[in-house]
């Protein structure tokens, strides 16, 4: 697969305009952290948007304490269908918060309780978005290409071209567990992720 970016070999300046990254000091965390995940939709394939994101830890007091980049995969962005139940298109832009398997499988099952149905023995994935207009279960997983999305997130440390040139494939490389490291070690405040379509847009 040729035709790939790396957070090594990428040019500076194409991902410092899409996320403005700053190289702030890290500190120890001695309070309640927060986390902001800021993505930039700048790929599209035929069956498949790429991005760029931007996770910062900050303290109670607004300070950043870390932050971390890498990339996401996501199927095809059609705001049309992207509030379709089942649809599997790439979810509307907006602000969402991150949330456990936990918690999200005791909102789902809240919700199954009113409209007297049997609750959900589990759910298969660490992490969730909640909840995107019209979606459900929007996780942040493992895959490779736009078939494993199944209409969620795939990070990875670099993004490259499939074979027939149409799509993008997304390379772990150690990233996935490198973000669920960062959530779980600065999440405790709550995490929250702006998804683009345009990174301006975010700082408004």
């Amino acid at each position: 697969m040729g035709n790939y970016l790396n957070n090594s070999g990428l040019r500076p300046s194409l991902l410092d305009i899409a996320l403005s990254y700053n190289n702030g000091k890290q500190g120890e965390v001695k309070q309640k952290t927060r986390v902001v995940v800021n993505t930039n939709r700048i790929w599209y394939g035929v069956n498949s948007t790429a991005s760029a994101f931007l996770a910062t830890a900050y303290d109670e007091q607004g300070r950043e304490v870390d932050s971390m980049r890498g990339y996401f995969l996501e199927p095809e962005t059609k705001y049309e269908k992207a509030k379709t139940a089942g649809g599997k298109m790439a979810i509307m832009s907006g602000e969402y918060n991150i949330i456990p398997n936990a918690e999200m499988l005791k909102k789902i099952n809240e919700q199954r309780k009113k409209n007297n149905k049997i609750p959900e023995d589990g759910l298969r994935f660490q992490w969730y978005i909640d909840t995107p207009p019209g979606r459900s279960c929007i996780a942040i997983h493992g895959g490779k290409t736009w078939k494993n999305t199944e209409g969620c997130f795939i990070p990875g440390d670099t993004i490259g071209l499939s074979a027939d040139g149409e799509n993008y494939e997304i390379y772990d490389r150690g990233k996935k567990k490198e973000l669920f490291d960062f959530f779980e070690k600065y999440g405790e405040g709550g995490i929250k992720i702006n998804v683009g379509p345009h990174f301006e847009e975010l700082y408004k």
